[in-house]
């Protein structure tokens, strides 16, 4: 794995400004990037070709997508051809010349700013903790998450020659510059003495290289190239140079394995070597992965063979997809996958692992035996289903993939359903009875969290994530009533499940109160948890977790419904989402989060097969059940609903849908909809929260900070010795709040622009984490 670069870092700082909750929040407008020295101007060029989204404020230009304030405005607003982002992405205006006061200043803002004065609000601006614009020293030195937490010089030799070797530092790995004091010289030699960098930025823009260089440099390198390279770039151009780069011979070698590295860095590079002339037997010569085009004819190559799978029986398309497997997973070690060039190569990975499930028929002799082996291993189809089609974003890569799927996947989860609905046709449904009335009763410490539609194996990616955090993770399943649709299932599943009874006249599946027969609305639900000693926690609470609570988190149904297959790219945000949640609960202090759910769901690229339900027959019908008249005679399968066996509920044979062209859809029977899991996570024993600090902010002599993993009894001070507790600045500091925070005042004016250290101390005084932090805030 690659080291992170200066360059990585700054992408991720950028990123991070732009994220949002999107259950809580809209999106911002754009990130506004302040840079009145014009400090990160020649970094620019570099990162609009990461950064499609990257719009600069100056004269028209729309190579560079860079325009005054009013062509901003149109750009984001969508209103121009040019803003061609996808609509989750957040742009980022970077804007030279302009400070973060300019914009605040309303009433005195130049006039040519002033269009974009009110970005200020509905946007995020991308500064330090403090508040003040993003320098490259700042961006260096600053510590607490937010920088990288280097150490540079701040001598003004020192700020030249970084600004001098900015292009070169976003291309250094952060690791190399830790641990040391680094000065003018450290920076120096970024320019001098990496032959190999210097070679891969030439070849990506010979000219403009050359003039940044100048002659000294220039002939410096055209002679290290002579002797060392067998090549002179002066007389033989930049072809050769991609020619001998494709080759891979000698020290050529260790050229390419640099720009297989970090290829982004170096984005021309790609369409300079299909320039080149290739070997006739590039495969040979020593193999096909330094030639783009290569790899494009076996994108071209596979899309052809999946797309024509359409017409393939399942037995036919499982060895096909192996063999194909066979020939391109090398595809995915080659840098061209990195570089988003290879996406069937990638999605190859998951259509062959369902490929390798789909062989085995998915059956058993009851419904808990079928849940059985769907629980073993069966469930990883689905997950490679939903994987492979996040690979690809272009409609003939989709069609080619959704081609794969309906081969193999479709015939696979027919036959299954149908099994599972002929075993309930004949024993019953297994969500019956007493059992599946009592209600989820939370122990203390424990906090419900409900998560709406999330399916078996998308449950089990959950549990991956956490894990990966060293959360610990037990997983049950649990049958789900019908039809599985959040009216019917979301208050079964929930602590005062014995507190409803059936109603729904309204043909929504929405059962009543018992006691009083009033239609069981969100309010009044809420209302029964709370009755019965369940705290119900907002989005972003934490509630107390002494007791017991019950919250509710994610996206993923949602999605689905407006999405459909376009669902599969956010699985894995809403997965980051939930364990996000899931750890931010137990920081504060819960001894266990549960993880309930409703329903799962179908995913079908090109739709579910469409089933006929004439509309006389139905009082109201969804997408995968209806609620029969009581004169109507059954067409199909029919079961009771799961509040009241007086309705009866029209269940479609298979998979099919009642309404055409679904691609997203439950309410149905089938494991994928009924059969659930359910999480229950927690720290193992002895593992406690990191401790860390999340923020400091100073206002004049007061620095509010703001601590994660706090634990009861800690405390936060400013000293200038982190260890001595007589050396504090803050009158010895201050206990930090059920929050982790904390307000510190230093009385000593004297002490403003002093290098001071804030410690956070546990109840017995040990320091568990420090910062270096200046009084007043730093420049």
């Amino acid at each position: 794995m690659k080291e992170a670069t200066v360059l990585d870092a700054l992408l991720s700082s950028l990123a991070k400004a732009a994220a949002y909750n999107a259950a809580v929040n809209v999106a911002p407008a754009a990130v506004l990037w302040p840079d009145q020295a014009g400090q990160w101007k020649p970094l620019i060029p570099v990162l609009r070709t990461v950064l499609p989204h990257l719009l600069t404020l100056g004269d028209y230009d729309q190579r560079t997508r860079t325009g005054p304030a009013t062509w901003l405005k149109c750009m984001l607003a969508r209103m121009l051809p040019e803003a061609s982002w996808g609509d989750e992405v957040v742009p980022i205006l970077y804007l030279p010349g302009v400070s973060r006061l300019d914009l605040r200043a309303i009433e005195s803002c130049p006039k040519p700013l002033q269009p974009l004065a009110e970005l200020q609000y509905r946007g995020v601006l991308w500064t330090q903790q403090n508040g003040r614009d993003w320098t490259i020293l700042a961006f260096l030195k600053t510590r607490n998450g937010t920088g990288l937490g280097l150490d540079p010089a701040q001598d003004a030799r020192t700020q030249e020659a970084i600004a001098r070797a900015l292009v070169q530092l976003a291309d250094t790995a952060v690791s190399s510059l830790e641990g040391r004091r680094l000065e003018a010289t450290d920076f120096d030699r970024l320019l001098t003495t990496d032959p190999v960098r210097d070679i891969l930025r030439w070849l990506g823009d010979p000219a403009g290289t050359r003039n940044q260089w100048g002659p000294q440099v220039w002939g410096a390198f055209c002679s290290l190239c002579r002797s060392s390279y067998g090549f002179d770039p002066q007389t033989e151009g930049e072809l050769a140079g991609a020619e001998k780069l494709g080759h891979q011979q000698d020290k050529w070698a260790a050229v390419w394995t640099r720009f297989a590295e970090s290829p982004r860095l170096y984005p021309n590079v790609p369409a300079l070597l299909r320039k080149a002339e290739q070997p006739r037997q590039p495969r040979l010569f020593p193999d096909g992965s330094a030639w783009p085009a290569v790899n494009d004819k076996d994108e071209a190559s596979l899309r052809s063979s999946l797309t024509r799978l359409q017409s393939s029986a399942a037995h036919e398309a499982v060895p096909r997809l192996k063999n194909l497997e066979e020939q391109h997973a090398v595809r995915r070690r080659w840098v061209w996958a990195e570089l988003g060039m290879s996406p069937l190569a990638q999605a190859m990975e998951h259509l062959a692992t369902l490929a390798d499930v789909a062989s085995h028929a998915l059956g058993g002799a009851s419904a808990h035996d079928m849940g059985a082996v769907y629980c073993a291993a069966a469930w990883r189809a689905d997950a490679a289903v939903w994987r492979a089609l996040a690979c690809v974003e272009r409609k003939a890569d989709v069609a080619a993939v959704t081609a794969a799927v309906r081969a193999v996947y479709l015939p696979w989860v027919e036959a299954a359903t149908e099994r599972l609905q002929d075993i309930v046709a004949k024993s019953g449904f297994p969500a019956s009875g007493e059992d599946a009335r009592r209600p989820v009763t939370p122990s203390k410490g424990e906090c419900i969290l409900f998560a709406d539609g999330l399916r078996f194996d998308v449950g089990q990616a959950l549990r991956e994530e956490l894990e990966s955090r060293a959360m610990q993770v037990t997983v049950a399943t649990r049958w789900q009533g019908l039809p599985s649709v959040t009216a019917t299932c979301k208050p079964a599943v929930s602590p005062i499940a014995n507190l409803i009874a059936g109603s729904s006249d309204d043909g929504n599946f929405l059962p009543s109160v018992a006691k009083t027969g009033e239609a069981l609305s969100t309010h009044r639900f809420r209302k029964l948890l709370e009755d019965a000693g369940v705290e119900v926690l907002s989005k972003e609470a934490t509630g107390n977790p002494k007791g017991s609570a019950w919250c509710e988190h994610g996206d993923l149904d949602r999605a689905g419904h407006d999405e459909g297959i376009r669902l599969a790219r956010r699985i894995g945000e809403q997965i980051r989402v939930l364990r996000e949640r899931i750890i931010e609960l137990l920081d504060a202090g819960w001894r266990q989060v549960r993880v309930l759910t409703d329903h799962g769901w179908l995913l079908m690229p090109g739709g579910l097969p469409k089933v006929e339900l004439p509309a006389y027959l139905a009082e109201t019908r969804w997408g995968r059940c209806a609620i029969l008249k009581h004169s109507a005679e059954a067409t199909s399968l029919v079961v009771p609903w799961r509040w009241s066996a007086d309705i009866r509920v029209a269940i479609p044979h298979g998979i099919g849908a009642y309404r055409q062209s679904t691609e997203y859809a439950h309410g149905g029977l089938s494991l994928q909809e009924c059969f659930t899991p359910e999480l229950v996570v927690s720290r193992p024993a002895g593992l406690a929260a990191e401790v860390a600090i999340a923020g400091v902010t100073w206002v004049g002599l007061r620095c509010r900070v703001e601590v994660t993993g706090a634990a009861s009894g800690m405390t936060a001070d400013l000293r200038t010795k982190p260890m001595i507790a007589s050396s504090s600045l803050a009158q010895g500091g201050k206990p930090l709040g059920e929050a982790g925070k904390a307000s510190l005042a230093v009385e000593d004016d004297s002490t403003l622009g002093m290098v001071a250290v804030l410690v956070v101390a546990a109840a017995d005084g040990t320091v568990v984490c420090k910062a270096t932090t200046t009084v007043g805030g730093e420049s």
